[in-house]
């Protein structure tokens, strides 16, 4: 935590250092709440000077009685994202009837902040907030940096990937833009680290009504949105897989003399009785109401919204406009991971400095993503240019796995990287689905999909998160996924936690060696991935459990995604040629 000490030379010294404490403490009760809409008192460490205390917190409001002399006054804080508004309550004390407006500056991966005057007419207060030091980031004890995973586990005791390093091996290398296509459920594409990163698709004439590229798609300027209808009106939530398998199964299973089945019958039977006893379950004992509105009900039907008929397999759904909304903050937070403009002094830098996101809606808020979106997704990313497709989402049950593994095998065909989470329930991976899944129904594994589980930042029995996807056969690797910083919708900055920020890790790094590395096929950079991972021998947690199993016990490489590496072995494949 922080510590003042104030030097009592003159009462306008004293004054001054008092403010400044006040604003010191204002950001790290910002930081550490993980909100920049709120000022969570609750979660956050004080340390005041004597002399200060904290009077209230009221209505995203923030108020300190601060001591000036003999004299006492109340000072208020307001913010709303990156908008800092001071002014001092009515009382005996300097420009009390004036409010000041701060922009919040974030840099260094959010490490730092400066405060940018937007209006300020007390000159005392302007001398005073407007400094050209920036406030540092302070993590709290056995936490992490904010910028954790562009560490390296060497030099920084931190399980991060090494992406400093990384960029200092490609000092003096040019890039190439790649794009890269994130599968999600929202973004906000004007946001200030990703307006300059989006996707544009330059074949198409915007607002003209026309399919200008003949790609099937009308006015598709920054991707699509399978989630809305034709007037662009997003359909936020979905019913939840085990749902969607009861809806679709239940006429041929519940009244079908089972005792005959055998080989792959036998198998969906079986997933269709662990999907109706998980409904059952969930109609029976469930308390949440917006579960009951979408996830398990049998009765909501989102593809009458999205105008998608299922008797027409083949027509055109969704619309071009991928709108702000703000409940769905995480395909803008997975986006910036990957590609928030680096070097631009806001926020943080993204892990890949020269990637062109391609926003594509197909997941939701409530409930479980449908296969035909998911589908559909993936083939407008191959068909209109994607390098790399990154689809931070799983679900436990898949009404029409033929469908996405056609739409997988063709993205492979046409050498399209597929990276996804290893799930967020603590299960082993090698003998529970997570779908979509690498294997075809023919068993043959997709060569083009990496599986990534979830890390987190102490090298200790909780390397591997508790609730991260594990397996040998069916997760590769792992990659930072906890308390990781990015972007949200309204230019604002969060933090997030899940496997959904481990894939955009691997995604990152995807793109940054197929970016500079542009002779790399996509079958080498895959190999690069894995075989470059950083491999910790310590003991861990299993997740789910405290049974101590080796780290590389739980994946494939047994490692950690590491970017240093995967460069240095790029650097070294390439130039041999």
């Amino acid at each position: 935590m922080i510590t003042h000490k104030i030097a009592k030379r003159r009462r306008t010294i004293y004054r001054r250092a008092v403010y400044k404490i006040v604003i010191v403490i204002h950001v790290v009760v910002v930081f550490n709440s993980k909100s920049f809409g709120q000022l969570m008192l609750n979660h956050t460490s004080w340390s005041l000077t004597r002399q200060d205390h904290i009077l209230k917190f009221a209505n995203d409001t923030l108020y300190i009685s601060v001591l000036s002399g003999n004299r006492t006054n109340t000072v208020a804080f307001n913010q709303k994202g990156n908008l800092l508004t001071v002014f001092g309550m009515p009382g005996k004390q300097n420009c009390y009837r004036d409010t000041g407006f701060y922009r919040i500056i974030y840099q260094n991966s959010g490490q730092q902040l400066f405060l940018r005057v937007i209006k300020e007419t007390c000159d005392h207060r302007r001398s005073l907030f407007n400094s050209k030091l920036p406030f540092n980031y302070i993590p709290e004890k056995n936490s992490a940096p904010r910028d954790w995973l562009q560490l390296d586990p060497a030099t920084d005791s931190v399980a991060g990937i090494s992406l400093y390093k990384a960029y200092q091996l490609l000092e003096g290398r040019k890039s190439k833009p790649v794009i890269v296509a994130v599968i999600d459920n929202g973004f906000d594409l004007n946001h200030e680290d990703l307006r300059n990163v989006i996707w544009i698709n330059t074949s198409e004439i915007p607002g003209n009504g026309i399919d200008d590229d003949n790609n099937g798609y009308i006015d598709d300027i920054h991707g699509w949105n399978f989630r809305s209808n034709k007037k662009g009106m997003l359909v936020e939530n979905e019913r939840s897989g085990a749902t969607q398998v009861y809806t679709a199964f239940k006429d041929k299973y519940d009244h079908a003399d089972t005792s005959n089945f055998t080989g792959a019958e036998k198998a969906n039977y079986a997933v269709y009785k662990a999907a109706k006893t998980e409904y059952l379950d969930k109609v029976k004992s469930g308390t949440d109401s917006t579960e009951f509105k979408y996830a398990y009900n049998v009765n909501y039907n989102s593809g009458r919204l999205i105008g998608d008929d299922p008797m027409h397999p083949q027509q055109v759904y969704g619309s071009p406009f991928i709108k702000f909304n703000s409940n769905l903050s995480h395909g803008t937070h997975v986006a910036g991971i990957i590609g928030a403009e680096r070097n631009n002094q806001k926020g943080i830098d993204g892990i890949a400095d020269n990637v062109r996101i391609m926003p594509i809606v197909a997941t939701t808020g409530a409930g479980d993503e449908r296969d035909k979106d998911i589908a559909n997704a993936i083939k407008y990313a191959v068909n209109n240019g994607a390098r790399v497709i990154n689809m931070s989402f799983s679900k436990r049950y898949s009404t029409d796995k033929k469908l996405v593994d056609e739409a997988i095998r063709f993205a492979e065909e046409k050498h399209v990287l597929i990276v996804h989470t290893a799930g967020n329930d603590g299960n082993n991976d090698d003998s529970l689905n997570y779908y979509p899944v690498a294997r075809y129904s023919d068993g043959k594994k997709a060569s083009n999909f990496i599986n990534v589980g979830w890390s987190r930042p102490l090298f200790n029995e909780r390397l591997a998160h508790p609730n991260s996807g594990y397996g040998k056969k069916n997760v590769d690797l792992f990659a930072p996924g906890s308390d990781i910083f990015s972007t949200v919708p309204g230019d604002g900055y969060n933090y997030k936690s899940g496997s959904s920020m481990s894939a955009p890790c691997v995604t990152g790094v995807a793109a940054l060696l197929f970016s500079y590395f542009p002779q790399l096929s996509m079958e080498q950079v895959k190999d690069i991935i894995l075989s470059s991972t950083y491999k910790p021998a310590i003991m861990v947690n299993r997740p789910h459990s405290k049974q101590k199993v080796p780290f590389s016990s739980l994946s494939a490489t047994g490692g950690i995604l590491n970017a240093y590496n995967a460069v240095k072995m790029a650097i070294d494949l390439t130039d041999r040629k």
